[in-house]
């Protein structure tokens, strides 16, 4: 049976490979993809699940936590993403880094570890676990948003299979075909 620390490690895990399913192979054309009225790219969106799961991890495990703007950047705090490959590939490693920092810090506790409470950037103090569970839930909740966004960009439906009608627009014709009827 997996211990408690397992399992966390095991849920923020799939939140993050959730991310990266989604980002793995997106082109940069794509990642600044912006669906109509929308305001943020898959780009963005990616810096957006990057910075707040490093400003988590600094509030839980530094001395000295590092806010949104103390936190560790690529290329430093802009307004805007920077549309260049390298800028993408920069944003992919530090969610990456930022996941393995995660990753690292829980591997040292036991599974009591998980009831200390940490601090949050807002003041508050919540057991470990808690601030994981809330970390793995951005992760798949921006996963979910970047599939969505891609499918607009393909012009695809958002699931592999579906021909049904959705909010009044049917999806025939529009669908993923799985690989396996390729």
């Amino acid at each position: 049976m997996r211990s408690r620390i397992e399992l966390t490690q095991h849920m923020l895990e799939h939140g993050y490979q959730e991310m990266m399913d989604n980002i793995q192979a997106v082109t940069l054309e794509e990642a600044l993809f912006v669906p109509a009225g929308g305001y943020r790219s898959i780009l963005g969106t990616l810096k957006h699940a990057a910075g707040w799961s490093s400003v988590y991890w600094s509030y839980a495990f530094e001395a000295n936590p590092r806010h949104w703007k103390g936190t560790n950047w690529p290329l430093g705090l802009r307004d805007t993403v920077q549309k260049s490959q390298p800028y993408l590939d920069a944003v992919i490693a530090w969610f990456s880094d930022s996941h393995q920092r995660w990753m690292g810090s829980l591997s040292t506790l036991d599974d009591e570890g998980l009831d200390q409470p940490h601090r949050v950037h807002w003041g508050e103090r919540l057991p470990l676990y808690d601030i994981v569970v809330l970390i793995a839930q951005h992760h798949v909740y921006h996963a979910g948003e970047l599939n969505q966004v891609l499918s607009i960009c393909w012009g695809e439906a958002w699931e592999e299979g579906e021909e049904v009608e959705e909010n009044n627009i049917s999806t025939l014709g529009h669908r993923v075909i799985p690989p396996w009827k390729q």
